[in-house]
């Protein structure tokens, strides 16, 4: 279910103007207290929702490696197949020849 903005200004004058609590508003309107609560807390409603975490861009641990691996990945297109490197064996080589590899 969704609330308008009739019903969110309906809220508010309930609260600021009439002098209900939050539990007399839920009551009322038949909405939750937490739900009532927020209308009544909320300054500006053009404010868009907040982006998850997520969306920041982090810089990996491969990267200062990543010119290596391409390289060495290169190399790997004029290897027969089977001898070309997998996930496990360039993980491998980067413990065993890079400095400063400290990833697990």
């Amino acid at each position: 279910m969704s609330t308008t903005m009739d019903q969110i200004h309906h809220i508010r004058d309930m609260f600021y103007r009439q002098d209900k609590n939050i539990s007399e508003i839920a009551s009322e309107t038949g909405l939750n207290w937490k739900t009532v609560k927020k209308y009544v807390d909320m300054e500006d409603f053009n404010n868009p929702s907040p982006k998850p975490a997520s969306s920041e861009v982090h810089e990996s641990n491969l990267d200062p490696f990543k010119p290596l691996i391409d390289e060495w990945l290169q190399a790997d297109k004029l290897a027969p197949r089977k001898q070309r490197h997998t996930a496990k064996r360039v993980f491998k080589r980067l413990k065993d020849e890079a400095d400063g590899f400290g990833c697990s």
